[in-house]
C-alpha cells in the first residue's frame, strides 16, 4: 500500500475479482426470466429458441428514451445453444438494449454446441452473444453505419452482459465468444469467456461501427486465438480487472481505437498487446505480463504503431528474476520514453465497499405504495419503503414519479433498479428546488449505492440527480443521467465512486475523493468543476463544445485514458478543452476531430483565459491529437504555447 501525502487515499494490490455467485434477482421485479420462456438450462436440451423469445420480450423500440428496457435473467445452470443469440425489434430491425444478467459467474452458463453449423470457419468468425445498435435517426446508412447488414450504429444503447460464463464448445473454431457493441453506456461485468484448445476465434469482438464507451470489469478470457479486438477511431473502451489467459496470438488487438486499462493481466505467448494503426491509443494503469519466451522485453511483448501510456506496468523478463516496472510512453516503434508520476496524484481505492444482503432481505419499493406509473406520485411510496430498515430496496422495472427530494437514511446500504427511471411529476410543485437532488444523501452511515437507475427530466428544465452531503461513500453505477445534472457533491461529503455512468454534469468539493470509472458527459458548458478534490477517472468521453473540467482551488484531477470530441463546428478558438488555476492536473487522452472546424485551438488555460498548452505540441490524430502527458499544477512544468 501507498499513500499520498495530503490526500487520504491509498492504493491498493488490484486482482481479478470475478464473483464466483451472484443474487438471484427477485421475481417480483419486473425482469424477464428465461425459463418462463421454456429455456431448460440443463445442458442437454437446445436453448436457443426460448432465449430468442425472452429477449424478444424484452422491449421494442423505446426511442430517445433508451433506458427503459428490461433485463433478461438467466437462473444458474448451462444453456446449450446452437446460433447467436441476439435481439430484434418485430419488425425485424436490429435493436439496442440487450441486457443478458445471470444468477453467478459460474453457475449460470452459455455453452455453444460442439460443432455447431456457421461457426466453423475463422475467416468468418460468429458470435455466441451479438448486441447491436437501432436505427434512432437518419437512413440506414447515415454517418457510415450499416446498420441493415450488420447492426453497427452509435445508437447502441444499455447493451450489457453480467454474471455469467460464455463457453464456445469444441469443434467452433470460428465463434466469437461476445460480439459486443455498446454506446454511451454498456458493461461486460464478472464475465468468463473461455474456449477449449483449438476452438474459438476472438473471445470479446468490438470492431463493428462504432464501439464505447462502454465499460468491462471483472473480465476474464481464457483461450481463443486472439482475446480482445477492438476496431474504429472512436469512441473509447474502459477495462478493469482483465484476465487473459492462452491466447494463440494476441491477448488484446487494438486497431486504431482509445483503450483505458487497469489492472491488467496477461499469461501465455507474445505479444501481450498489439496497436496497430498510428491513431491507437492505449493507456495501461497497472498490469502484470507474464509471457513465454527468453528474454521478454518491452520490444516483443508489445507491437506498436500508435501511442501507449503505461503506469506500473510489471513484465516478467525470465522468471523468477525480477519484472521490469515500465512508467512511460511507447510512441509507434521508437524507443520507449519513461516518465515519471507527478506527487500529487489520487491514488484510487481498489473497489467499491462491498455490500452483501441476502435477497430475501431486500424491500419492494411498490409494497410501500410507489407505483411504476409515471401518471401516479410516488414520492410517499418511496420515503416508506426507505424508512423501513431494510438495507436494500429494489424499484420494479417502470417509471416512477416523484414530486420532491427523496433521503436516503442511514439504514438503506443499497437502492437496486431493475432497468427504473426516475422521473418529476408533469405538474412540479414549485417548492421542489431544481438545485436539490432528486435522491439526496445527507446522513453520516455505511456505504451506500444507487444502481441502475435513469434518472429523467428531458425537456422540462434542468434537475440535480443525486445530491450528496453527508459523510458516507456513495456509489453510482450503471446510471443514466437524462435531462439532469448527474451530481453535486458538497464539501462535507464523503468519496463517490462512479461506473458505467452517461451522461450529465458533476460538481464536487471537499477533501474526499471521487474515483470514475468509464464516464461519459456529453453536452455544453463546464461538464466537471473540481473544487478542491481528488478526483480520479478511468476512461472519460465527452461530446460537445465543452470545457471538459474547471480544476480549482487545490484540486488534484488526473484524467488516465479516454477520448473527447467537440463534434460541433463552433467554439473551439474560445473553449478550452481545460482550465486550471491552483490546482493539479495530469492527462492521457485523444481527441476525435472529423473535420477541422470542430476541434480545441486551446487545449489547457488558466482562470484568466490565458492559453497555457496548444495542440500543436502533441502528435496529430487525423484533425485531433493524441495526448499522452498534459501535465500541469504546483511544481509541474506546462508546453509552452506553440
Amino acid at each position: 500500500m501507498r499513500c499520498v501525502i495530503g490526500i487520504a487515499v491509498c492504493v491498493l494490490a488490484a486482482t481479478v475479482a470475478i464473483r464466483s455467485s451472484a443474487e438471484p434477482l427477485p421475481a417480483d421485479s419486473g425482469i424477464v426470466n428465461v425459463r418462463d420462456y421454456g429455456a431448460k438450462g440443463n445442458g442437454r436440451d437446445d436453448d436457443t429458441a426460448a432465449l430468442l423469445r425472452a429477449i424478444a420480450a424484452s422491449g421494442g423500440d423505446t426511442g430517445p428514451a433508451f433506458w427503459q428496457d428490461r433485463i433478461v435473467y438467466l437462473p444458474d445452470g448451462t444453456y446449450r445453444v446452437s446460433g447467436t443469440l441476439l435481439k430484434r425489434y418485430a419488425d425485424g430491425k436490429f435493436a439496442s438494449g440487450l441486457i443478458l444478467v445471470g444468477q453467478s459467474t459460474t453457475g449460470t452458463v452459455i455453452r455453444l454446441k460442439d460443432d455447431a453449423p456457421g461457426f466453423g470457419d475463422p475467416r468468418h468468425p460468429k458470435a455466441v452473444i451479438f448486441t447491436s445498435s437501432k436505427l434512432l435517426d437518419g437512413t440506414p446508412t447515415s454517418g457510415g453505419k450499416d446498420y441493415i447488414a450488420r447492426g453497427e450504429g452509435n445508437d447502441a444503447y444499455m447493451n450489457s452482459v453480467a454474471d455469467l460464463t460464455v463457453d464456445v464448445g469444441n469443434g467452433n473454431p470460428g465463434a466469437i465468444g461476445i460480439d459486443y457493441l455498446a454506446n454511451n453506456i454498456g458493461a461486460i461485468r464478472n464475465v468468463t469467456v473461455r474456449a477449449p484448445d483449438g476452438s474459438g476465434a476472438i473471445g470479446i469482438a468490438m470492431t463493428r461501427k462504432w464501439p464505447g464507451p462502454a465499460l468491462l470489469q471483472n473480465v476474464t478470457v481464457d483461450g481463443f486465438d486472439t482475446g480482445i479486438a477492438v476496431a474504429q477511431t472512436e469512441y473509447g473502451l474502459t477495462f478493469e480487472h482483465i484476465r487473459l489467459e492462452d491466447q494463440r496470438g494476441a491477448a488484446i488487438r487494438n486497431d486504431q481505437n482509445v483503450l483505458a486499462l487497469r489492472d491488467l493481466t496477461v499469461e501465455g505467448r507474445a505479444p501481450a498487446i498489439v496497436n496497430a494503426g498510428s491513431e491507437g491509443f492505449i493507456a495501461i494503469d497497472g498490469g502484470h505480463f507474464r509471457l513465454a519466451g527468453d528474454p521478454v522485453g518491452i520490444a516483443n511483448a508489445v507491437e506498436n504503431a500508435g501511442v501507449i501510456v503505461t503506469r506500473g506496468l510489471a513484465l516478467d523478463r525470465n522468471p523468477p528474476a525480477d519484472a521490469l516496472h515500465l512508467t512511460g510512453v511507447l510512441e509507434g516503434s521508437a524507443q520507449w520514453r519513461p516518465t515519471v508520476e507527478p506527487a500529487w496524484l489520487p491514488q484510487p481505492v481498489d473497489d467499491p465497499p462491498p455490500v452483501h444482503v441476502p435477497v430475501a432481505q431486500w424491500a419492494n419499493a411498490t409494497r410501500f405504495g410507489a407505483v411504476a406509473d409515471p401518471s401516479r406520485d410516488s414520492t410517499d411510496g418511496l420515503r416508506r419503503a426507505l424508512a423501513s430498515g431494510a438495507a436494500v430496496v429494489y424499484l420494479p422495472h417502470g417509471i416512477y414519479s416523484i414530486s420532491g427530494t427523496i433521503d436516503l437514511p442511514a439504514s438503506v446500504r443499497r437502492i437496486v433498479g431493475i432497468n427504473s427511471t426516475i422521473r418529476i411529476v408533469a405538474n412540479r410543485p414549485p417548492g421542489f428546488d431544481r438545485g436539490r437532488g432528486m435522491f439526496r444523501v445527507a446522513s453520516t452511515g455505511p456505504p451506500v449505492s444507487i444502481e441502475n437507475v435513469a434518472f429523467d427530466n428531458s425537456n422540462r428544465g434542468d434537475q440535480l440527480a443525486i445530491e450528496i452531503s453527508g459523510p458516507r461513500d456513495v456509489l453510482i453505477r450503471d446510471v443514466v443521467a437524462a435531462g439532469v445534472t448527474l451530481l453535486d457533491r458538497t464539501p462535507g461529503g464523503g468519496r463517490v465512486f462512479i461506473e458505467d455512468v452517461c451522461c450529465g454534469r458533476i460538481q464536487i468539493a471537499g477533501p474526499h475523493a471521487v474515483l470514475a470509472r468509464q464516464l461519459d458527459t456529453e453536452g455544453g458548458g463546464v461538464r466537471i468543476t473540481n473544487l478542491g478534490s481528488p478526483l480520479w477517472i478511468l476512461g472519460l468521453k465527452t461530446e460537445g463544445v465543452c470545457t471538459i473540467v474547471d480544476n480549482r482551488d487545490g484540486a488534484h484531477t488526473d484524467i488516465f485514458g479516454g477520448l473527447v470530441y467537440m463534434v460541433r463546428d463552433s467554439g473551439g478558438d474560445t473553449v478550452p478543452a481545460f482550465r486550471n488555476s491552483r490546482a493539479n492536473l495530469s492527462a492521457s487522452f485523444t481527441e476525435e476531430s472529423l473535420r477541422i472546424s470542430s476541434r480545441y485551438s486551446v487545449y489547457l488555460a488558466d482562470e484568466a483565459g490565458t492559453a497555457l498548452v496548444r495542440p500543436s505540441a502533441f502528435p496529430a490524430r487525423g484533425f485531433g491529437r493524441l495526448i499522452p502527458d498534459l501535465t500541469a499544477g504546483s511544481g509541474q512544468s506546462v508546453h509552452a504555447v506553440q
